[in-house]
C-alpha cells in the first residue's frame, strides 16, 4: 500500500470528559490506562500500516505544542493547523489538496484522534480491504456493527453488498440516520442493517476532492487557494484570511450524505469513541463487584463504580451502585452513569461562568493553562495524569474491614468535603 496516507484528525475538546478533558488539554491528549494517550495510541495503531513520513496531523493551532510534544516522532511540516475549528469538511479538504499535489493516485486514510480500537488484526484487514475499494473509486468507512442499543452514535443503514475481501464485506449505504432514542435504537439493532457511524474513512484523494467540489463547490475554492498559496511569503496571511471564512460543516453533512460513491464496511475491531466517562472508566479493569479506577478509593458495598482519583486524598464510598467520580486537585465530579451525557451540560455551563464578568458563585476561577486540574500546564505535553493513568497510581482500595479504626466524629474524608468545582469549563468544538 505504497500510496496509501494517514490523516489524523486532532481538532475536537471532548467536553463530555470535563473535568478531567479541558479547551487546554482536550481529550485526545488524555491517557490511557497503559499510560500512553489516545493520540499516541492512535499514531501507533495506523503506523503499523503507514510509514510515519505518510501520517498527518490537522489540528488546531492552540494544540499544535502538544501534538509535537505527544507525537515528537511527526515532523513539524507534517502538522496542519487551523486557525480556528472549522468541522471535518474543510480539515479533510486541506489534507486531501497538499496531497492531491505531491501525488493525484494517493489513497488518503482520516482517523479521529480519540478512538480505542482493541483488535488490531481485523482493523487492519479492514483498512486493506478499504484501500483496494478506494483504488476503485470508491468513498468507503467503516461502521462498527452495534453491540448495544446505544443512542449516543449516528447509525448507516446499509443495503446490497457491494464487494467482499479480507474476511470483510461491503455494502452501499442506503441511509445516514441521526442519533436515536432507546426504542429506535433497539429496533435497528434487531434489524441487522444498521452500523454505527465510526467517523473513520478511506479513499483516493482525487475522488474525495471530485466530491467536494461538486457538493461544496465554495469550499473546494477557497481550500485551492490556501493549497495554491503554500510554499509562498503569503502562505500564512492566506489562511488567516481564508480559513475562518470556511463553512463549518461535517465531511458526513457536506458530503457523504450526498454522494452515490460511498460504501461501508461493517466491522468488530474492539471500538470505542470514549465519548463519555462511562466508556472511559470501562477502559479500565474491574474486580468482581465492578469495581474500577486509578488512586486511593475504600469502598464497602459498592458495586459498578468507577473512581478516577489523582490526588493524595482518600476517596470512601459505601453502598453505592452506578456512580462516577472523577477527583482531581481542584474540582471533584459525581455522577451517576445514567447521567454522563449531562456532564457535556456541565462543561458548558461552567464555560459560561468563567467567561462571564461576574465571578463564580463558588468563590472559584480556574487558573490559566492548568490542564485538567492536576498542575500540568497545556504546554507541558504527557504530563502527570498520564503517570496517574496506569503508571504510578495508588492501588485501588477495594473493601474497608470491620476491624479498620473509625475516624473521630467531624474528622476523615467524605464526598461532600472534597467537592470543590470551580469556574472552569471545557469548550465544545466539532469533533473531529
Amino acid at each position: 500500500m505504497e500510496d496509501l496516507h494517514a490523516v489524523i484528525l486532532a481538532g475536537g475538546s471532548g467536553t463530555r470528559l470535563w473535568p478531567l478533558s479541558t479547551p487546554e488539554f482536550p481529550k485526545q491528549f488524555l491517557p490511557l490506562p497503559g499510560g500512553r494517550s489516545m493520540i499516541q495510541e492512535t499514531l501507533a495503531r495506523v503506523t503499523t500500516l503507514v510509514a510515519r513520513e505518510r501520517v498527518w496531523v490537522v489540528t488546531g493551532r492552540a494544540f499544535s505544542a502538544l501534538v509535537r510534544q505527544h507525537l515528537p516522532e511527526i515532523l513539524p511540516e507534517q502538522i496542519l493547523e487551523e486557525p480556528v475549528g472549522r468541522n471535518t469538511a474543510p480539515a479533510i479538504a486541506w489534507a486531501a489538496s497538499l496531497l492531491a499535489q505531491r501525488s493525484p493516485q494517493a489513497v488518503m486514510a482520516v482517523f479521529p484522534a480519540d478512538h480505542v480500537i482493541t483488535r488490531l488484526e481485523p482493523f487492519q484487514r479492514a483498512i486493506r480491504f478499504g484501500y483496494q475499494l478506494a483504488q476503485r473509486g470508491y468513498l468507503v468507512t467503516w461502521g462498527i456493527r452495534p453491540t448495544e442499543p446505544a443512542t449516543g452514535y449516528g447509525y448507516i443503514r446499509f443495503a446490497t453488498p457491494v464487494a467482499d475481501g479480507h474476511g470483510h464485506q461491503a455494502f452501499s449505504v442506503e441511509q445516514f440516520v441521526e442519533k436515536p432514542d432507546l426504542a429506535t435504537a433497539e429496533r435497528y439493532l434487531q434489524d441487522g442493517h444498521y452500523v454505527w457511524n465510526s467517523g473513520m474513512f478511506i479513499w483516493q484523494v482525487d475522488t474525495i476532492l471530485a466530491e467536494v467540489r461538486k457538493h461544496l463547490p465554495t469550499l473546494a475554492e477557497q481550500v485551492r487557494r490556501i493549497v495554491e498559496a503554500t510554499g509562498s511569503p503569503a502562505e500564512r496571511s492566506v489562511l488567516e484570511e481564508v480559513w475562518p471564512s470556511l463553512v463549518s460543516i461535517s465531511i458526513d453533512y457536506g458530503v457523504l450524505e450526498k454522494t452515490d460513491r460511498l460504501v461501508v464496511i461493517p466491522v468488530d475491531i474492539g471500538w470505542s469513541d470514549v465519548g463519555n466517562w462511562e466508556q472511559y472508566g470501562e477502559l479500565y479493569a474491574a474486580d468482581g463487584n465492578g469495581l474500577r479506577g486509578i488512586g486511593h478509593h475504600f469502598a464497602l458495598g459498592s458495586q459498578n463504580v468507577f473512581v478516577y482519583n489523582t490526588t493524595p486524598r482518600e476517596i470512601y464510598t459505601v453502598g453505592l451502585e452506578d456512580v462516577i467520580v472523577v477527583a482531581l486537585e481542584d474540582k471533584t465530579l459525581i455522577c451517576h452513569k445514567d447521567h454522563v451525557q449531562r456532564v457535556r451540560e456541565l462543561a458548558e455551563a461552567q464555560l459560561l461562568q468563567r467567561s462571564s464578568p461576574t465571578p463564580a458563585g463558588n468563590g472559584h476561577q480556574a487558573a490559566a493553562g492548568t490542564a485538567a486540574g492536576t498542575g500540568a500546564s497545556a504546554s507541558s505535553g504527557p504530563s502527570s495524569i498520564a503517570a496517574a493513568a496506569g503508571q504510578n497510581s495508588s492501588p485501588l482500595r477495594l473493601e474497608l474491614t470491620a476491624s479498620a479504626p473509625a475516624a473521630p466524629a467531624g474528622q476523615g474524608p467524605t464526598l461532600a468535603e472534597e467537592a470543590e468545582p470551580d469556574g472552569s469549563e471545557e469548550q465544545g468544538q466539532p469533533t473531529a
